[in-house]
């Protein structure tokens, strides 16, 4: 099946008084069409930029995408001009954002910030889309949505307007929809409830999901494979199963070990990954890892990794489990 959307050797820079921070850095993925994939790592790895830039949403002349191509559909969105990416933005494509106490409109209501999607690309009345954000409300579980319709933003709590949030993404039926920590905002409980809610509308309207996230307890339940992201690269990709099981790079590996389990005794402790991010505008020679990685051999120093088959459909950048070396699986298992 050919896939709803290629990311081929993406970059994305950005210009600083300090120097050029290299956000995304030669970057490739794709998902199949129905299919739900996870983008998973620390703050500042590259995830939330990397889809702004599949959207055409960074902001210039700061940041700029400097190489690579996204296929939407065949469509190489990069270079479409500004009024046709217009076209795929909302309507076949959508978004949901992290912060949605800033990316609502504090002084619209929330009936005309749902209807104006419908309206630019559905070409339905004012009336019409009211009425069918009423039921878009009532889809994502917002009780009284006909008096709740003419509230604004800051009369929501955080899980109501995330749940607003989903209603905008989802209006226009897209093929895809790219969900940047929809849960950030919200205590665990609604969690669940959104996560729950956001993959029944992806199953029952068959469109893809890109979701962004560090919590790999999410990841585990919802995506059917995994991409890994450090320093602005993918590290590690495959499917949800087997990079849980038998990660292929120690930085996977660190993620996981940070992670509570329920099969381990509550008095173990958890292992943090050591020390802290590289510096991107600066970042080493050889692996970005290494100076974190407690296996790193000396070629780690010298050589920058490239993504490589380590067994079918696995894939990792890392010189020591692409010798065949993976020591750090037998200390998480």
């Amino acid at each position: 099946m050919k896939p709803i959307l290629e990311v081929c050797n993406l970059s994305t820079n950005f210009h600083t008084q300090d120097g050029i921070v290299k956000a995304v850095d030669n970057v490739s993925y794709n998902i199949g069409r129905g299919e739900t994939v996870a983008l998973v790592g620390e703050s500042g790895c590259g995830k939330t930029v990397s889809a702004l830039s599949v959207l055409r949403l960074v902001a210039e002349p700061v940041g700029k995408i400097t190489q690579g191509s996204v296929f939407f559909d065949g469509v190489d969105l990069l270079k479409l001009p500004e009024n046709e990416m217009r076209k795929y933005r909302g309507s076949r494509i959508s978004m949901i954002f992290q912060e949605p106490l800033t990316s609502l409109n504090p002084v619209v209501t929330i009936g005309s910030q749902i209807a104006e999607g419908l309206e630019t690309h559905k070409q339905m009345s004012h009336h019409e889309a009211i009425n069918e954000a009423i039921n878009l409300l009532k889809l994502v579980g917002i009780p009284h949505p006909e008096s709740r319709v003419n509230d604004y933003p800051h009369q929501f709590s955080g899980g109501m307007r995330q749940r607003v949030m989903i209603a905008i993404a989802i209006a226009c039926k897209p093929e895809l929809i790219i969900a940047d920590e929809p849960t950030t905002a919200v205590d665990v409980t609604i969690q669940a409830q959104l996560l729950e809610l956001i993959r029944g509308i992806s199953k029952e309207l068959n469109t893809s999901l890109i979701l962004i996230t560090h919590n790999l307890g999410i990841v585990a339940r919802y995506a059917h494979r995994v991409f890994v992201m450090y320093a602005g690269r993918i590290v590690e990709s495959g499917t949800s199963l087997e990079v849980y099981h038998h990660p292929d790079h120690p930085y996977t590996a660190g993620l996981l070990a940070s992670v509570p389990r329920l099969d381990e005794p509550r008095k173990l402790r958890l292992e943090p990954i050591k020390d802290q991010p590289p510096d991107l505008i600066s970042l080493p020679p050889g692996c970005a890892f290494e100076p974190r990685c407690g296996y790193a051999i000396d070629q780690c120093r010298k050589e920058k990794p490239d993504l490589i088959e380590i067994s079918r459909n696995h894939f990792s950048a890392c010189w020591v489990a692409q010798k065949g070396h993976k020591p750090w699986q037998k200390k998480s298992s």
